[in-house]
């Protein structure tokens, strides 16, 4: 079954609620890029704590991988979700890197690259932070690529993914959806409802 993971997580009440449908929570403790879901990493860590089900993801854009891997091992987060260059991986915290959606065959390639290294909780195939372009159905990756990449491993899919567009996404039965501001009422307030219906769909116990 597909997993699920909330990510841009900010408000501890919102960690509480998520925790009863999510498989993984992310939270963006290191950015390079401006992000109103962005947490002091003490803060961060004191709400993953909350978690009973629910994983932990350290989220990091911006450091060296031996820098994020530092600071994720620090606050106990056992994944570090990775935007950046993977060299050097030698284990610890496992890692989930991210492949920022250019093409077909680049994102192919990283992924037999990826598949390789012992430690991998899972890949996230995203739209880029910036200068990214809207597909079918408001999805920030083409649905072409989440169904060539579907049956490649651990892959998950994130960009722009929510209650309205999660049904096209789930018939290829990624390895999991990342799902972010395709579930928020405004930046960093996730909208419970909408939680709700993603997770109904990815369990197959509704339509969203």
């Amino acid at each position: 079954m597909t997993l699920l993971k909330v990510c841009g997580l900010t408000r501890r009440i919102d960690v509480e609620f998520i925790d009863k449908y999510a498989d993984y929570a992310g939270f963006i403790i290191h950015s390079d890029v401006k992000t109103p879901r962005l947490l002091n990493p003490h803060e961060a860590k004191d709400m993953a704590s909350v978690l009973s089900r629910a994983k932990p993801v350290a989220v990091v854009r911006g450091l060296e991988l031996s820098n994020a891997l530092e600071l994720a091992t620090r606050l106990d987060f056992p994944v570090l979700q990775y935007h950046g260059v993977v060299k050097g991986y030698e284990g610890g915290v496992n890692l989930a890197p991210v492949i920022e959606y250019t093409d077909y065959s680049s994102t192919v390639k990283a992924i037999h690259e990826y598949t390789g290294i012992k430690g991998i909780e899972y890949i996230l195939i995203d739209a880029p932070k910036m200068g990214y372009r809207v597909f079918e159905y408001g999805l920030k990756i083409p649905l072409s690529i989440v169904e060539k990449v579907a049956g490649l491993g651990k892959v998950g899919v994130a960009g722009g993914i929510g209650p309205g567009n999660i049904r096209f996404i789930i018939k290829y039965n990624p390895y999991l959806v990342d799902v972010n501001s395709g579930v928020e009422s405004s930046p960093g307030i996730k909208d419970w409802e909408q939680v709700v219906r993603v997770a109904k769909v990815i369990k197959g116990e509704g339509t969203p």
